[in-house]
């Protein structure tokens, strides 16, 4: 099975090409902004670097967040445009759980700025916390604390392999409301 990693949660635009749960090809480059326009090229290069075109590709997993609300949504409308014509499931893994299935029994915190961090356990849901919060249960916490881990790609990767894709859907996990506003003050949680 070959599957397409992506993501542009943060200041990184990366890909990853995986076949059987050995890594084909991956890039990734500390862009800042500019996803949208370096994503497609970035897909083209992973393929060529291992010799496959867009057919060969069985399946998608894209990191869901938390990150910016725009970086977000380009890898997911990438692989939900790149899956479609094809009828490709396309599964979704938070940073966190990713950085939990490498290793199960740590506390995992991202900052996702303005003084809150998202925390998560294995097992649990995450949570949002203020910093102050989430430091003193890092304190408390009996096992490693991994603050703000690298992404691994291949890690999604390999999950997307064996996963089903109802239980992973890709969606953009956001730590708090976007700040822009409706005209007219219309709530946006409420449409």
């Amino acid at each position: 099975m070959v599957v397409l990693g992506l993501d542009t949660t943060g200041p990184d635009c990366s890909a990853c090409l995986m076949r059987d749960g050995e890594v084909l090809s991956e890039a990734s480059e500390r862009i800042g902004r500019g996803h949208a326009e370096r994503l497609a090229p970035m897909v083209i290069d992973v393929l060529a670097a291992a010799a496959l075109s867009p057919p060969d590709i069985d399946r998608l997993a894209v990191c869901t967040g938390p990150g910016s609300f725009t970086g977000l949504r380009v890898a997911l409308s990438y692989a939900k445009g790149f899956a479609l014509p094809r009828r490709l499931p396309v599964l979704g893994f938070d940073r966190l759980s990713l950085a939990l299935a490498d290793a199960p029994d740590a506390l995992v915190l991202q900052d996702i700025r303005r003084g809150e961090v998202m925390v998560a356990r294995h097992g649990e849901a995450p949570a949002i916390l203020s910093a102050g919060a989430a430091e003193d249960m890092a304190k408390d916490f009996d096992g490693p604390v991994l603050r703000d881990p690298p992404l691994s790609l291949a890690t999604a990767c390999r999950l997307a392999q064996t996963a089903d894709p109802d239980a992973h859907p890709a969606r953009a996990v956001y730590g708090r409301a976007p700040d822009a506003k409706l005209p007219g003050g219309i709530d946006p949680a409420g449409l």
